[in-house]
């Protein structure tokens, strides 16, 4: 009898000893995934550390078997394996001496890590990503902020360490009436407005009381108002159609025919009118620049169609051939198409389809309307991001690119929660 005794409460004692490591670890990866949304509306450069942080910690930390199958993961995987490959055909060096493959190797290497890390680390429902989002919301009225005082000249322009690290120093655009935000440039900083303004439209209507209801809807005014200091012409094309995905997923089909038209109105008359934007240069000026480095973007894609020439390569052979250097084709296809070749462009336009076809099937299958919600703000985002690439690529940069890629792991890692619940019920 005693030998029972013993034995039933050893059991326990190991049962409650892994319960509590378990916790432990959730408790750890979660604080981790916060922390990684929180840099994203800082800085250009914390994003990255956190990213790398994450990646070398992630086989320390996530003892369950990996899988190289499955979305994104697969895709992650995959554009390793092709970036490799197209560095093997164009061995360009960077500075001389940083073989040009290794950034896109790199950061899709950390894209899959930090995929393993949401799906195969955290066990996180709907509820826990609604408020990772609304923390990151709330948080991203500090992007809003910062974005319009420095255009109203609140904020100092000198050198300083400091300014540096809360992300608020024109980096590169001092001299520009454009503001920049936390971001390295204005698109960069417009991108992340939008993202910020559907998740305000998403809280508007899932938050309990009519005052924060009338509260978050208040912030999606402040944060266009913050686009607007931008100058960004391509994020009010990613806003509208952010927001026509997100009232779609709604399932009101007249509702979105009636605001795509209103939206269209208000957009055009925002698009055209040079007083109306914060910028020097007209619609007819940036569209005759667009369309220059679309056609020499397209000369590229042609000469590279397979495994195209990488990130960091298109720059230096955009300037040979021009006489002048560009960092990306502006344009977020021709981007991807000149950089990975027509295998990365299937390869990501693979993603974008399964990604907006689990984004409807969690949508159907969710009980509550405040997670049906959910899934149409993320899916919202990636549209809003896919619309304002089509005059600008700002996926590419590590901030906006880990917006993208978080709307998208975090649809994938809801979307198989959700049909295991279904399937096992």
């Amino acid at each position: 009898m005693q030998e029972v005794l013993l034995q039933s409460s050893t059991n326990q004692w190991v049962r409650e000893s892994v319960t509590l490591e378990f916790d432990s670890r959730q408790r750890l990866l979660e604080r981790w995934i916060s922390f990684l949304y929180i840099s994203i509306l800082i800085s250009p450069v914390l994003p990255v550390a956190v990213l790398i942080a994450l990646g070398v910690a992630a086989p320390f930390v996530i003892k369950d078997k990996w899988s190289i199958r499955g979305w994104p993961e697969g895709t992650f995987f995959a554009f390793v394996i092709l970036s490799a490959i197209s560095w093997a055909f164009n061995p360009f060096l960077v500075f001389g001496w940083l073989p040009a493959g290794v950034i896109p190797i790199t950061l899709f290497g950390l894209y899959y890590l930090l995929t393993i890390w949401v799906k195969r680390g955290l066990t996180w429902s709907w509820r826990q990503v609604e408020r990772l989002y609304l923390l990151f919301w709330l948080s991203g009225l500090y992007v809003a902020f910062v974005t319009i005082f420095q255009r109203i000249d609140w904020i100092p322009t000198e050198k300083n360490t400091l300014f540096y690290l809360l992300g608020f120093y024109p980096m590169q655009q001092a001299e520009s009436v454009r503001s920049i935000g936390t971001a390295s440039n204005s698109n960069l900083a417009a991108a992340m407005l939008i993202c910020l303004a559907l998740i305000s439209i998403y809280a508007s209507s899932v938050l309990s009381k009519r005052s924060y209801k009338v509260a978050a809807f208040s912030t999606f005014f402040l944060f266009c108002a913050a686009i607007w200091c931008t100058g960004s012409r391509g994020a009010w094309v990613g806003l509208i159609l952010g927001l026509l995905v997100q009232v779609w997923m709604t399932g009101n089909r007249k509702r979105t025919v009636l605001l795509f038209l209103g939206l269209v109105a208000a957009g055009l008359i925002i698009y055209t009118n040079k007083t109306l934007i914060p910028r020097e240069e007209t619609l007819l000026a940036t569209a005759g620049i667009r369309f220059f480095v679309w056609q020499n973007s397209y000369e590229i894609f042609t000469q590279n169609w397979l495994f195209g020439v990488l990130p960091l390569h298109f720059g230096h052979l955009f300037e040979e051939m021009t006489g002048r250097y560009l960092y990306h084709a502006h344009n977020i296809i021709l981007g991807i198409a000149t950089e990975f070749g027509v295998l990365g462009l299937i390869l990501f336009g693979s993603l974008t389809v399964v990604t907006t076809h689990r984004a409807r099937v969690w949508r159907k299958a969710a009980p509550s309307k405040e997670e049906k919600r959910l899934a149409g703000m993320l899916i919202s985002v990636v549209f809003a991001l896919l619309g304002h690439g089509m005059y600008d690529y700002p996926i590419i940069a590590p901030q906006i690119g880990l917006i993208f890629m978080l709307a998208i792991i975090m649809i994938h890692a809801q979307y198989e929660r959700c049909c295991r619940e279904k399937s096992s019920g």
